[in-house]
């Protein structure tokens, strides 16, 4: 029997049954339900690590950044509170969920785009932010996806994000998404001066509240 979903009110009927445009219908109701769910469960007041160090230790002055793939807005709204002008991007419509945690000034600072990554584009800016982002990017698309990224940082400007490595529990069920050894990830930054970088391996709860095994490479580099 197939997978079960339930559109409009009606009946639940496996998917398997559905015609074209209904079970497009019922796989975007389940993608926006799962996105409210991780976004609900996601959003702080608290911004990555790698935001907050980079913020407290590297560069406090303000300039135009980017967040890529924002989610709930955490690293945007922390940006902008720090006197960052900051254009939020994500494949998801977010901009109210974010909007509503600025001030009336800080909405000044606040730009608001939908794109995906396989057809990205990006303006100039000094600082772009990708927490938890760029693996999902199809890995036929990575390469094409990271020069548009690393053009579009001016000189003096600053990546801070980070990326999947091969022993996360994904790489084995997710093949289409992008993972990296610690070699490509540091070849990646041929243009940059790396000022930190943290391989961090650990066990915790993914956005939608499962158990995960993550392997992540965090950067904060200049662009030279």
């Amino acid at each position: 029997m197939g997978e079960i979903s339930n559109i409009n009110g009606k009946k639940m009927v496996p998917i398997a049954n559905l015609n074209t445009e209904e079970r497009n219908l019922a796989f975007k109701e389940i993608r926006e339900k799962n996105s409210n769910r991780y976004y609900d469960n996601s959003q702080s007041d608290k911004p990555r690590n790698n935001v907050k160090y980079f913020i407290d230790y590297i560069q406090n002055s303000s300039g135009n950044a980017i967040d890529l793939g924002c989610g709930a807005g955490n690293d945007t709204v922390y940006l902008i509170k720090n006197n960052w002008n900051v254009l939020a991007i994500d494949r998801e419509d977010v901009e109210k969920r974010i909007s509503n945690r600025l001030s009336k000034e800080e909405l000044k600072k606040f730009k608001f785009q939908i794109q995906d990554f396989e057809n990205l584009q990006l303006e100039e800016s000094n600082l772009i932010v990708s927490n938890y982002s760029l693996p999902f990017c199809n890995k036929e698309r990575f390469k094409e996806m990271w020069n548009k990224i690393k053009t579009s940082i001016l000189p003096n400007g600053y990546f801070v994000g980070n990326f999947f490595g091969q022993n996360d529990d994904w790489y084995s069920t997710r093949p289409k998404m992008t993972f990296l050894t610690k070699e490509q990830v540091v070849d990646l930054f041929k243009e940059f001066e790396i000022i930190r970088f943290k391989e961090i391996e650990e066990d915790k709860l993914t956005g939608l509240g499962k158990m995960k095994h993550w392997h992540t490479f965090n950067v904060i580099a200049k662009r030279k």
